[in-house]
């Protein structure tokens, strides 16, 4: 799927801040995560995240190496050859990720390159993340309704932020989306 920069400037805002539910399109995908944290550290971890890639998107050329100095420390440390730097909570989602999918971990840059506007790889855009009083999280994303999409880079930033599991993806119609996040607890 191509990102217009249009769309990639709305899909930041809905990073920093919940979409109205008034924008919902009629369809979206989910993944459900169980962190191995409270919820809003691990939104804390995640957004950061989310924003400097797409930060990137809309001011790098991406022919050449893309500046990472906005990148979380954490993350660009366990993003390539591990190292003692890596918290323990990203090594173990990095350990979660090799196992689960059978691969072997994201370089950065190669992460980063996954949010090229040019390039047609990554099939979704962020939409939201809700949670449930048991502390699990919903994370949705706009797939153009498309059930079946790229996104191992998702799964790898969902992982190493600390999720002892995620499921998904799901498609789900907006009233699924709407209902979660009225009962939202965050």
């Amino acid at each position: 799927m191509l990102h217009e920069i249009e769309d990639i400037e709305r899909e930041r805002l809905r990073v920093a801040q919940r979409p109205s539910p008034q924008d919902t399109p009629p369809v979206l995908s989910f993944f459900d995560v169980t962190p191995t944290v409270p919820a809003d550290e691990y939104e804390a971890r995640l957004r950061p995240v989310l924003d400097a890639a797409l930060a990137l998107a809309l001011s790098e050329d991406f022919d050449t190496d893309l500046p990472v100095d906005s990148v979380p420390q954490w993350f660009a440390t366990v993003s390539g050859p591990l190292s003692g730097e890596s918290p323990e909570f990203a090594r173990r989602g990095r350990e979660r990720y090799i196992s689960a999918f059978q691969g072997g971990p994201w370089r950065l840059q190669e992460w980063l390159y996954e949010f090229d506007p040019e390039s047609e790889t990554r099939g979704w855009a962020w939409w939201d993340l809700t949670r449930s009083a048991e502390g699990r999280i919903r994370i949705w994303v706009d797939t153009w309704g498309e059930s079946f999409f790229a996104c191992d880079e998702l799964r790898w930033l969902v992982l190493v932020a600390g999720a002892d599991e995620v499921s998904g993806p799901h498609l789900a119609g907006a009233k699924a989306y709407t209902d979660t996040r009225e009962g939202d607890e965050g």
